[in-house]
């Protein structure tokens, strides 16, 4: 169990530097590839942290708050970062922009929902009229349907099998056909 924990603690410190290794050559990939791949990295970079934030154990509300923080400060200081290394006076600018924003809106809008999403799950619980479900202990037992089930199952295979042979047939008397008709 430790070491189970242990290999799942260092996969999330790679995971983690990994997209902090990638924000951080953005500017040699935007040098040696093109601005288009500076900002497909530095997106996936984003939604790769934007995973890990999602599955950090939290409480409800301060979890929520840092999720919208992160779509905000990501979509600031990334988008100043980016246009650091990026010829303004270009021709693309104008397009690499719009599609720096692009990216940046959804995912502003995904830590926005989700932050809100779990905000919002913290909020209903700790209302003063939030409806307790009362448990069911009822358990339905269907076993003796089983056989019934089997049965019908059986009855619909048959059908199924008899379908695919009278199609099976219908495309070779149509190959049959089709020869007979191209070599006459």
């Amino acid at each position: 169990m430790k070491n189970t924990r242990l290999i799942a603690k260092l996969g999330l410190a790679t995971i983690v530097a990994v997209a902090f290794f990638t924000l951080g050559i953005t500017p040699w990939i935007i040098k040696h590839t093109s601005p288009e791949m500076g900002i497909y990295t530095g997106a996936i970079s984003g939604f790769t942290l934007l995973i890990l934030l999602l599955d950090i154990k939290q409480m409800r509300f301060p979890k929520g708050l840092i999720l919208i923080a992160y779509g905000v400060l990501f979509q600031v200081f990334f988008k100043e970062y980016y246009f650091l290394f990026i010829d303004q006076a270009s021709s693309d600018f104008e397009n690499l922009s719009v599609q720096l924003d692009l990216y940046m809106q959804v995912l502003s809008l995904a830590c926005a929902g989700a932050g809100g999403s779990i905000i919002a799950n913290y909020a209903d619980k700790s209302s003063s009229d939030y409806e307790h479900k009362v448990p069911n202990n009822n358990t339905i037992d269907n076993t003796k349907n089983i056989d019934q089930l089997i049965q019908i199952t059986n009855r619909i295979e048959k059908r199924i099998n008899l379908s695919l042979q009278i199609s099976l047939a219908a495309v070779v008397a149509t190959l049959v056909v089709a020869i007979l008709v191209i070599f006459k």
